[in-house]
């Protein structure tokens, strides 16, 4: 159930801030020239990698699939419902995103780094908190 929560509040979150994202006319300086919100529409998979039709909304959809399978074989464990939660919630913000269009909606800028947005950095921190739960697991067991 706490998936579930943390899932549907990652994804609302994520499609309200790419909906505002959509207004920026000009890049915002947040920190800087830093951080800095900048709209651009993303075709791509992360990191910009381009794949060709059909593989990428395959590989798209079996990442999701895998990650639906290993939360709910998890033992929903604090951290890791809240590490699901958010790599599901980013994940099916980021598929609304791009149904009407193919493209995902990117708006955050951070130094050189690829533009991304919030349910990129859902995934991001969701991944990292299993990381971070897998490794204390086995230090402590």
């Amino acid at each position: 159930m706490q998936i579930l929560i943390i899932s549907a509040l990652a994804t609302i979150a994520s499609l309200l801030a790419s909906f505002g994202a959509e207004h920026l006319t000009e890049p915002v300086a947040v920190i800087g020239d830093f951080l800095r919100l900048t709209l651009s529409y993303n075709p791509n998979i992360a990191f910009g990698i381009a794949l060709p039709f059909p593989l990428k909304e395959l590989l798209i959809a079996g990442a999701l699939v895998a990650v639906l399978v290993l939360a709910y074989r998890s033992r929903q464990e604090k951290f890791c419902a809240l590490g699901f939660g958010l790599i599901i919630g980013g994940a099916i913000a980021n598929l609304i995103d791009r149904i009407p269009d193919g493209v995902v909606t990117d708006y955050i800028s951070v130094g050189t780094f690829p533009i991304f947005n919030l349910p990129d950095a859902c995934i991001t921190i969701g991944a990292g908190v299993l990381l971070l739960e897998s490794l204390m697991k086995k230090k402590y067991h």
